[in-house]
């Protein structure tokens, strides 16, 4: 999960890197943006991507549900049907540009897997700010939610690493010179992960901790 923290903060960083091209081509009157534009939606999806396995994971390591409300009160619906559209439908979603901003302009609408046309508008917000409430609001929900049920998340242990020493033995992707050596050293390998355990539940709160200060530290510049 600390992984999936990281990817988030990694596109939503992309997104933002992205924006401020725009804006400076737009001020120069640099044109055209065909090559940033589709830059933006390439990130865009998988910015969104990456929340449905933020949700996905949660789900999963501590058996509970997690509904897109929950994980987005404000934005939840809105990202729920993103999603659907640009993954199963394939659909670029930011289509339309004001001054120097970007938006998704709507109504929106898709066909569900029932035949039926569902019907959407999106928030009014440019990309940018959009990216930047929704992930300040769902990296809130899942640190929330992992101070409240992360005990439910078990602590790698040493047995774990074990498991992993014995793996790589039997992988045809180590070299047999690595095999060898791990060999050579499993004594000393085994005393070093001895009692060793380590608490993913704290290892992704950081990880939260750190995208939540670059998202201020952006919106104070």
């Amino acid at each position: 999960m600390k992984g999936k923290i990281g990817e988030h903060g990694f596109f939503l960083q992309q997104i933002a890197d992205i924006t401020k091209i725009i804006e400076q081509k737009h001020q120069k009157q640099d044109y055209p943006l065909n090559t940033e534009l589709d830059q933006l939606n390439y990130s865009f999806s998988a910015y969104l991507n990456t929340i449905q396995s933020l949700k996905d994971s949660c789900q999963t390591a501590m058996e509970i549900d997690f509904s897109w409300r929950t994980l987005s009160p404000t934005y939840g619906d809105f990202i729920f049907y993103c999603r659907n559209a640009a993954t199963h439908d394939g659909y670029h979603l930011i289509n339309a540009g004001k001054e120097t901003k970007n938006y998704i302009t709507g109504p929106l609408r898709r066909i569900d897997g029932r035949g039926k046309v569902i019907e959407l508008d999106p928030p009014k917000e440019d990309v940018l700010t959009l990216c930047w409430n929704l992930s300040a609001e769902t990296l809130a929900s899942v640190g929330n939610l992992l101070k409240r049920e992360g005990g439910k998340i078990p602590l790698a242990e040493e047995a774990d690493f074990r498991k992993a020493t014995e793996a790589s033995l039997a992988s045809d992707f180590i070299p047999e010179a690595i095999k060898q050596m791990i060999q050579a050293n499993k004594q000393s390998i085994g005393a070093s992960i001895k009692g060793v355990k380590i608490d993913i539940v704290s290892q992704t709160l950081s990880a939260i901790t750190l995208v939540e200060t670059f998202i201020a530290d952006a919106r104070s510049t």
